[in-house]
């Protein structure tokens, strides 16, 4: 059952609604976002993708899909009417390169109403941790996906780390790397890159956790305005994680991030 002020999904409650408006007004300079959108200019770059269809799925305001319709025409889905696509970021357009349109559908990841192999490309940032059955999910994100296509996905890692700030976002678990392997290879597809990601902020955001544990419950999540020039030195520390993720397996962050392959 949905209850009022919470994004819900098929399994229960989920994300607040407050949380998302906290992220809409974050996501344009905020060094998290910043990041996320670092590691999507890295994808896209590597994988060379051009008039491809893109499925941001779990797209919440849709600040992926802004940094993805470079590449093609991307479908936002959501189980959300509220937040869909209402991101504070807009994409910057150059005449003559005008990006391609994004296009919002209401509905659950774990039963998509697209037809097998449609996309190219699936990105699932921060989405698999919110479902009761992730396995599920990645079996019919495999699925809808093009044989030889791609998805990118970004959990949060270290169970450990376990706090407050993931019950307001009504995450159901934290991963390790292998976690995140083993279930995208049993849901059939094939890792090209795992790696962490958020490494440079990772000891003092861990110690901040593991204090804030015996510290009252917090009503909202750890998500808020940086000060200048910490949060700018945070976002040039994603944007160099991000240049080098596939070239190296980063040790140790905030989150895993996955890139895998559908075999033709």
């Amino acid at each position: 059952m949905y209850t009022a002020g919470t994004v819900g999904s098929k399994q229960g409650t989920t994300m607040r609604l407050d949380e998302f408006a906290t992220m809409r007004s974050l996501e344009e300079t905020h060094w998290w976002f910043v990041g996320r959108r670092s590691l999507l200019r890295e994808v896209l770059c590597r994988l060379r993708l051009r008039n491809a269809l893109i499925l941001d799925a779990g797209c919440g305001t849709g600040y992926a899909g802004r940094e993805l319709r470079r590449a093609g025409t991307v479908v936002g889905l959501d189980i959300c009417r509220e937040v869909l696509g209402k991101s504070a970021a807009g994409g910057s357009e150059t005449p003559g390169n005008e990006p391609y349109p994004v296009l919002n559908c209401v509905a659950l990841i774990e039963d998509a109403p697209f037809p097998g192999g449609t996309f190219d490309l699936v990105v699932a940032l921060d989405l698999l941790e919110h479902i009761e059955d992730d396995a599920a999910a990645l079996r019919e994100i495999c699925r809808v996906m093009k044989p030889g296509g791609y998805v990118l996905i970004a959990v949060p890692a270290c169970p450990g780390l376990w706090s407050h700030h993931d019950e307001v976002l009504g995450h159901r678990r934290r991963y390790t790397i292998q976690q995140v392997v083993r279930k995208s290879r049993a849901a059939g597809l094939a890792p090209i890159r795992a790696s962490h990601f958020v490494t440079g902020v990772f000891p003092l955001a861990a110690l901040y956790r593991i204090l804030r544990k015996s510290a009252p419950a917090n009503r909202r999540s750890d998500l808020s305005a940086v000060p200048e020039p910490l949060n700018s030195l945070l976002a040039s520390l994603l944007r160099i994680e991000s240049s080098v993720l596939f070239r190296i397996c980063l040790p140790f962050g905030l989150s895993v991030v996955l890139l895998a392959r559908k075999d033709a």
